[in-house]
């Protein structure tokens, strides 16, 4: 089989279409590696995959012989009917699928080692997106779980790794996700903290929250706060949910989703 790589795996696929001179459904097509399209261009890779022509082989129906004691010419055999396995029913729960406590942890095992690998190869990343932007940071892994890593950067200039308002840091925090997605782990939660930042931030949403109820119940008006990541908008949700004169709900589309603080 002929290797053929490109940007991605189409690409890749047109490429062995081009040179072998066959659509794709005439090609027997294996994937060697789906590729990457990197962040920032870092760490990306192409696409890669082995091609040949299938072989075509023309099915005909098998002709019946006359040796005796043998199906004669005329003679119609009987259809032969296939084991078709049994099929549970919709919803029904499989016992034979449930995972016994060794597997539960062998699993949980090798989630934590696959953040923990997935989590040094972030700091690299880190770090190298950082010097792009001609900022020089340290990083260590402050925590790991298996859906959670919490990483300490530490620079001389801890404001231009934080940003204005934090934009910085929290758009790191989405590219990090993005960053172990990429290594196998999904859907996890990624926080990125300098100097204490996102405790000293956590207290400045509390303040923010109570200025914004005074001036609800002054002007009798919402008040539209700036956009802000999800971890804040939660903290203020949580800070003013019992809160008897005010409610607040989130509006607009990441990243630029924000929080409204409207009298009750």
């Amino acid at each position: 089989m002929s290797e053929f790589r490109g940007a991605d795996l189409k690409q890749a696929v047109l490429k062995a279409e081009h040179a072998l001179g066959r659509s794709k459904e005439e090609l027997e097509i294996e994937v060697l590696d789906s590729g990457r399209r990197g962040l920032f261009g870092l760490f990306a890779r192409p696409a890669r995959i082995s091609a040949r022509v299938l072989a075509v082989v023309e099915s005909a129906a098998p002709q019946p012989r006359t040796v005796q004691g043998e199906v004669e010419p005329n003679s119609v055999a009987a259809p032969v009917e296939e084991a078709v396995p049994k099929e549970s029913a919709v919803g029904a729960p499989d016992l034979q699928a449930e995972l016994s406590p060794e597997e539960i942890t062998a699993r949980h095992e090798h989630n934590l080692y696959r953040m923990s690998a997935a989590a040094v190869k972030l700091i690299d990343y880190l770090t190298t997106a950082y010097r792009a932007l001609r900022i020089d940071v340290s990083a260590r892994v402050a925590k790991s779980t298996a859906r959670e890593v919490e990483i300490e950067l530490n620079a001389k200039t801890p404001g231009q790794v934080i940003g204005y308002h934090g934009r910085r840091i929290n758009a790191f925090e989405v590219l990090s996700a993005a960053f172990l997605s990429y290594q196998g782990v999904k859907d996890a939660q990624v926080t990125l903290d300098i100097e204490n930042y996102r405790a000293k931030r956590e207290e400045a949403i509390t303040r923010l929250g109570e200025r914004a109820v005074i001036d609800v119940i002054a002007s009798g008006q919402a008040v539209f706060l700036d956009p802000m990541p999800a971890r804040e908008r939660k903290l203020l949700h949580k800070q003013l949910e019992e809160n008897r004169n005010v409610r607040t709900y989130s509006q607009g589309r990441e990243p630029f989703r924000s929080i409204v603080i409207a009298p009750k």
